[in-house]
């Protein structure tokens, strides 16, 4: 995967967030030297950008209120690498704020550069990788928690075993090929729809 990528960075499509200067140029260069499609944007731009694969923002003019990013950089995108000129207290605050995964500085160089982009995009990939991880265990969970609801309305409604009811599911499961979560939600809410219409019982 890590060579894969390595090779893919060549060709990666790059917004730089920097005012057009001499260090925005030099930039540039050194990603049109590696081989990437780059282009600079000042202000920033009112959306996200779309269709890149990676994003240089300069922190210090944002830091310093000449520019100003009317979009999250906490929603799920492109990965965020900082162009920085000091270092303080509340550049590190805002290197967490922004979600940034990596950073270079000025003057800009070459040295490093590639290794900052490839780690940074490795660590988004990573990331995006643990929350489908994270959100497909929520999933399971929350397909655990209908099961043992619809048992236990089963066990009450038919006064059958634990046992029983979830072979009562399983089988209607296998019927109408489709899967035990979605047998148990069914069982579920044809129950709170029978209570709706029947709220004394």
């Amino acid at each position: 995967m890590s060579i894969n990528l390595l090779r893919d960075i060549r060709s990666f499509r790059v917004v730089v967030i920097h005012p057009q200067d001499a260090e925005a140029e030099e930039l540039l260069r050194q990603l049109h030297r590696i081989g990437c499609q780059a282009r600079a944007e000042w202000p920033p731009p009112k959306d996200r950008p779309s269709g890149v694969d990676l994003i240089f923002l300069d922190m210090t003019r944002l830091l310093s209120g000449q520019g100003r990013l009317s979009w999250s950089t906490a929603d799920e995108g492109p990965p965020i690498v900082a162009v920085l000129d000091y270092e303080s207290p509340t550049v590190l605050k805002a290197l967490v704020d922004y979600g940034v995964r990596g950073f270079v500085s000025k003057p800009i160089r070459a040295f490093g550069l590639l290794t900052t982009m490839f780690m940074a995009h490795r660590a988004a990939e990573g990331e995006r990788g643990m929350r489908k991880r994270l959100q497909k265990v929520e999933q399971r969970l929350d397909g655990i928690k209908k099961v043992s609801k619809a048992k236990a309305i089963l066990i009450e409604q038919r006064r059958i075993t634990e046992e029983e009811a979830y072979r009562f599911i399983r089988e209607r499961a296998m019927a109408r090929r489709t899967t035990i979560e979605a047998v148990a939600a069914a069982i579920i809410d044809a129950s709170e729809m029978l209570m709706a219409e029947n709220p004394t019982h």
